[in-house]
């Protein structure tokens, strides 16, 4: 039988344990829910966090936070999770600091034209007439976000765990043009470069290059660069032959099928830069922007920090704009190790754990040896048979809050 003393002081201490974890617990309704549009039509959902004594009279810092893979959506609320560590009250009452944490999509902006999953626009999808008949569409490209554009996609995504038959579909006779203008010629899809696919599924041309035949579950991207304009249009004829999860075609600006921080292919054993930073990063960028006119920010003590594709964000970003950020924390990431000289001579503590299965540990290794040898001094630490989720013991690192809040830039930006 348990002693009796012990147990009273246990129930009266239970109490002081809860309340102590509250104080130095924070939660979502900490942070504001806020949204951002560009000219061009571009959303981004964000969560700002404010110090709970903010004083627009003095400065303050502020921790641009960026998620892994996993919280892409468009819920903004579970790019919030981690960002959580930064406002515990053991960080908050030494540094208080606002915390920008941004959200990226989960999907691509695009026309959905038929397919079980309505995952895409759905303005022009016909669920009942593009089944093995070829139909035409006259689609408004500016009911998705303008401006320029780099690739002409096109989608005939397949269920890969099912045992129905593999998704086939063609496109022909595709022209865009602005309304008013003389009538545009078919695009020669010979002359465009298909290289960037995903999936196992097949493509193929017709002699003269105005049809496309998809077989199999594939995603294909084409270099096309143009300008989207209020009265751009896409004209194509279309048609299925066995459906599947989503067949669909855009014009966008991003490298990838799906929205990520940085334009680099995780899987590479080495980093390649994008040409040019993520929609999702040019708009947290943005939001920057603003909210260094919206309150008293200091500009010498911003700090980024992200995990896992937030890790690849983190070090895409510094390499972008190196006299943006104080500081930055990479967890679990990885980056252009070419761009090493950019990044020389921001102060850097990188995290990786040694047994992660997703992102290697060289990524991370290979940075850091990048940067020593370009005359940096980067502190790295890696966890020894620590998997993929190396961010918990990382943001739990007593010193690394004191480490990060110490680093002032000389000049601001």
């Amino acid at each position: 039988m348990p002693n009796q003393t012990l147990v009273r002081c246990v129930a009266l201490l239970l109490p002081l344990f809860a309340s102590f974890n509250v104080a130095c617990s924070a939660e979502l309704k900490d942070f504001e829910a806020r949204q951002y549009k560009d000219a061009d039509g571009n959303v981004l959902l964000y969560r700002l966090y404010k110090p709970k004594d903010y004083d627009p009279a003095k400065k303050f810092p502020l921790i641009l936070f960026l998620h892994g893979a996993g919280e892409r959506g468009n819920n903004n609320t579970a790019q919030v999770r981690d960002a959580l560590h930064w406002a515990r009250e053991q960080v908050q009452k030494d540094n208080p600091c606002f915390i920008l944490a941004p959200q990226c999509p989960a999907v691509r902006q695009a026309f959905a034209l038929y397919g079980t999953r309505k995952d895409f626009d759905q303005t022009y999808a016909d669920y009942e007439s593009s089944a093995g008949k070829w139909k035409t569409y006259k689609i408004a490209l500016a009911k998705l976000p303008t401006g320029a554009k780099s690739y002409l996609s096109l989608v005939n995504a397949g269920d890969r765990g099912a045992a129905a038959a593999a998704p086939s579909s063609e496109f022909r006779n595709i022209k865009i043009y602005e309304e008013g203008s003389p009538a545009a010629a078919p695009l020669d899809m010979r002359k465009l470069d298909f290289a960037r696919r995903q999936g196992s599924g097949k493509l193929k041309l017709s002699e003269d290059g105005t049809t496309i035949n998809f077989e199999g579950d594939l995603r294909a991207k084409a270099p096309f660069e143009y300008t989207v304009a209020p009265k751009s249009f896409l004209e194509f004829e279309f048609r299925s032959g066995a459906q599947g999860l989503s067949h669909a075609i855009a014009l966008d600006s991003d490298d990838f099928f799906d929205y990520r921080w940085a334009n680099m292919d995780w899987s590479a054993k080495k980093g390649s830069a994008g040409r040019n930073p993520s929609t999702p990063m040019r708009l947290t960028l943005e939001v920057l922007d603003q909210l260094r006119t919206e309150y008293n920010l200091d500009d010498q003590r911003l700090y980024i920090t992200g995990l896992s594709m937030g890790g690849y964000g983190t070090w895409d970003v510094i390499a972008r704009y190196p006299k943006l950020f104080a500081a930055a924390v990479p967890v679990c990431g990885g980056g252009d190790e070419a761009l090493a000289s950019k990044m020389k001579d921001i102060p850097i503590w990188c995290f990786h754990g040694g047994a992660d299965p997703t992102v290697p540990p060289d990524r991370s290794r290979n940075m850091i040896k990048a940067i020593k040898e370009a005359g940096g001094d980067p502190k790295y630490t890696e966890y020894p048979g620590v998997g993929h989720n190396s961010w918990d013991k990382a943001y739990s690192e007593p010193e690394l809050p004191k480490w990060l809040f110490s680093q002032k830039r000389a000049e601001a930006r």
